[in-house]
């Protein structure tokens, strides 16, 4: 499915289209620091190198005050009373946990006894304060029986997780909630810079590598939902945007409907960090062009332009699980039926976690340094002619101890030698227990829009190595270019 075909790949009307770019460029002073959409005080983004207006949301370039795009959304607007608010908002309500502060919007006829996020009970149910429409919406598909059985499936595949807990599932209701979103659409420009070396014998080539890379993202989607895990909602992803449509009150008939508490604005680091962990996968390629490619961080740096935002509530079952004193959130997506969580492991992956850490320490020396102090005590004793029972008495105990600490050093080495099985019961227990990884940005690339490289390759000089005539180096001689 291409950008092409969803529903809302249109271009809309440009929310700057009042700031054009001019041909007269002003750099950016002390006293012009004023958004040239709303007039409020705009500030310098470090992950965004941008300038943000935080009143409207659009974004700026530093230095000539260009416009890169907008994180502007149409907000939920408060209202003192009723009056203003819609016929088909006046007939919802909120649902306010005392215990975690989730906010839930439901139709008139949707109760809860139970919050979804943490399951506690102590819920206020009172009037909308204020109106609530989404951009877009994607309906549920799957059924809570579908859910349940989707996450049993996924829960049974985790051999590292105990029965007990698999089994506390049965007793845990799930819930439907169209959880809110901010969906991203931006180009994103990575600048690499580095020294690429060519050649592995006598003679090499360094190289000043200069690498900007333009690619195009479409509904890069990012939860706006404190109560709810980042990685959690990363990991139901992908969502078929082919099925999204106008948001309608229909659709939350029946369903709750979390409100946003967080601002594209506000999860600027978010974004950015997820864009620019894909841009690292192009650092690779580069660096496969050279035998050895030395990355210069400092000068690498990743930001965004054409920036646009949409709102949706997408559909996620939630169900959360308390054991052993701690609760589990898990998510299983109301369309596709991708089930997702994060799950403890069991005291067999513990024991060989607490094996794995004894083995990969400095421990054994102790043991080491006790056959060496305790065989010098025995020798000393044995050695001597002396005859008493205080003096049979510590033979006897410090052949013990030998005896002992010749086993511990034993057990050690057998530790020592079972390090990688160990090692990998308990990796292979983290990778299954934690969450699984987001899709990367592979499925939101816009395949309407082509991708720029540009590549600024120096030659900077040639190391060439002297050797005598038993091959062995002798001197470095540097040419610079």
């Amino acid at each position: 499915m291409t950008w092409k075909d969803r529903p809302f790949n249109q271009i809309g009307k440009d929310p700057l289209k009042n700031n054009s770019k001019t041909e007269n460029k002003e750099s950016l002073s002390a006293d012009s620091c004023k958004c040239p959409s709303c007039a409020s005080n705009i500030f310098y983004e470090p992950e965004l190198a941008s300038m943000v207006c935080p009143n409207c949301g659009n974004v700026y370039s530093p230095d000539t005050l260009e416009p890169r795009g907008s994180l502007g959304v149409t907000k939920e607007h408060d209202y003192i009373g009723s009056g203003d608010m819609s016929e088909e908002d006046k007939r919802r309500h909120e649902i306010i946990c005392n215990s975690c502060g989730a906010a839930l919007v439901a139709d008139e006829n949707t109760m809860s006894t139970m919050c979804p996020f943490c399951g506690s009970p102590a819920l206020i149910t009172k009037r909308m304060s204020r109106e609530f429409k989404p951009d877009y919406i994607i309906p549920f598909k799957i059924d809570k029986d579908r859910a349940e059985s989707l996450m049993k499936q996924w829960l049974a595949e985790k051999k590292y997780t105990s029965a007990g807990f698999k089994a506390k599932l049965r007793m845990t209701h799930m819930t439907a909630l169209y959880v809110p979103f901010w969906l991203v659409d931006c180009s994103v420009n990575s600048d690499i810079s580095g020294t690429g070396i060519q050649g592995r014998g006598l003679m090499k080539d360094f190289y000043e590598v200069n690498s900007t890379i333009t690619y195009y993202v479409k509904g890069v989607p990012f939860d706006a939902s404190l109560q709810i895990p980042n990685k959690l909602m990363e990991a139901c992803e992908p969502f078929d945007y082919s099925e999204m449509v106008r948001f309608e009150s229909k659709y939350l008939q029946g369903f709750y409907a979390n409100k946003y508490d967080q601002l594209p604005t506000e999860m600027t680091d978010r974004i950015v960090r997820r864009m620019e962990k894909f841009s690292r996968s192009t650092t690779d390629s580069l660096a496969g062009r050279y035998d050895r490619f030395e990355e210069r961080s400092e000068k690498n740096i990743t930001w965004l332009s054409d920036i646009s935002v949409r709102y949706c509530l997408l559909p996620v079952w939630f169900v959360t699980i308390e054991y052993g004193g701690e609760k589990y959130q898990f998510a299983v997506n109301g369309q596709t039926g991708e089930a997702c969580g994060r799950v403890p492991i069991t005291k067999t992956v513990d024991i060989a976690s607490n094996i794995r850490s004894i083995a990969d320490s400095n421990w054994i020396f102790l043991p080491i340094a006790l056959a060496i102090v305790f065989g010098g005590l025995l020798w000393y004793l044995t050695a001597s002619s002396e005859v008493s029972p205080f003096k049979s008495f510590m033979v006897v105990l410090l052949t013990v101890l030998l005896v002992a600490d010749l086993i511990a050093l034993v057990l050690m080495e057998i530790l020592k030698l079972s390090y990688g099985l160990f090692a990998n019961i308990s990796n292979k227990a983290n990778e299954q227990t934690d969450y699984d990884k987001d899709p990367g940005l592979d499925c939101y690339l816009d395949s309407s829009r082509t991708p720029k490289r540009t590549l600024s390759e120096t030659l900077l000089r040639h190391l060439i190595k002297v050797t005598d005539e038993n091959g062995r180096v002798i001197d470095e001689r540097s040419i610079e270019i």
